[in-house]
């Protein structure tokens, strides 16, 4: 039996399918049952529990061999990276190695560090620490940006309303992975012990800039690439002044800041190297469409 923890989110949801097409067992762990099963294959179990409360994992882990962490407290209307990157994985850390699990892999986040700029980066690498030192068989993969993700953060204003919203001068060049090879090499990972006792790195095959994304969710779905710009000036004023009252917010401002000023671009030959996890262009996944999901 396999848990996953955040199976409905973008990676989650194609982690699950994924797996189950495998035909591997898989529960999936769930503050809210109901609305998960909305998404959630046919077949696959749901059991209610949060990682935030230690105390309710302990059932979900009843007979599991494996435990995927896919959570994230980082996004709109997210609890925040400490509560569910750090404390969330913590205590799902702590109950796997108190039921008994063999396997445990988290997903993290590429460039975690102890002294990053961004809590989400710090907090994922707190969590690597405590997984490393829980006496578990592990494995840590470190994905870059989700392509999903910030294709609907840009491209849904562009659907919308016919003008993209574009964090900063969009010109600087980032890496976007699809979740589904995140989602494959995350199933590689449950089957081969070779990758236990590792951390893996995965991007996708582009480095791209803002404007080009634009351009290219403009290209597929018959638009023109417009775009209005916000200065990173007032994306770093926002962040400060909504911190208190809208941390989720504050904290996806803070990451355009990131993404419009620091180096997020990853080695393409490394993707190329690894055929069998894949290579998923923008293109493929930003298909016409009357709106483009934004959930984390």
């Amino acid at each position: 039996m396999i848990l996953v923890a955040g199976g409905t989110g973008h990676l989650g949801s194609a982690l699950v399918k994924v797996l189950t097409a495998r035909g591997m067992r898989v529960r999936v762990l769930s503050r809210n049952p109901s609305r998960a099963r909305v998404s959630v294959p046919e077949g696959v179990e749901i059991i209610a529990g949060d990682v935030r409360v230690g105390s309710s994992l302990k059932a979900a882990l009843a007979g599991v061999e494996t435990v995927i962490s896919a959570v994230t407290g980082f996004g709109p209307g997210g609890d925040g990276p400490r509560r569910v990157d750090l404390e969330g994985n913590a205590n799902l850390i702590d109950a796997a190695t108190a039921a008994g699990v063999t396997h445990f892999i988290l997903i993290s986040i590429h460039g975690a560090d102890a002294n990053h700029a961004m809590e989400l980066y710090r907090a994922k690498f707190i969590a690597e620490e405590r997984l490393r030192a829980s006496g578990l068989e592990w494995t840590i993969i470190r994905p870059t940006v989700f392509m999903e993700l910030w294709a609907g953060i840009v491209g849904d204003p562009l659907l919308k309303t016919g003008t993209a919203t574009v964090f900063g001068r969009g010109e600087n060049q980032i890496n976007f992975v699809s979740v589904q090879d995140v989602a494959r090499l995350t199933e590689r990972a449950v089957v081969d012990r070779s990758l236990r006792g590792r951390t893996l790195d995965v991007g996708g095959p582009q480095n791209l800039s803002v404007n080009r994304l634009v351009e290219i969710i403009a290209e597929s779905n018959g638009r023109q690439a417009k775009a209005r710009h916000i200065p990173v000036a007032a994306l770093r004023l926002g962040a400060f002044a909504l911190r208190p009252f809208r941390p989720d917010i504050a904290g996806l401002l803070q990451a355009a800041v990131l993404m419009d000023t620091t180096d997020m671009g990853f080695d393409s030959a490394r993707v190329a190297a690894n055929p069998q996890v894949g290579a998923t262009q923008v293109a493929e996944i930003v298909r016409p469409k009357s709106s483009i999901p934004v959930t984390a």
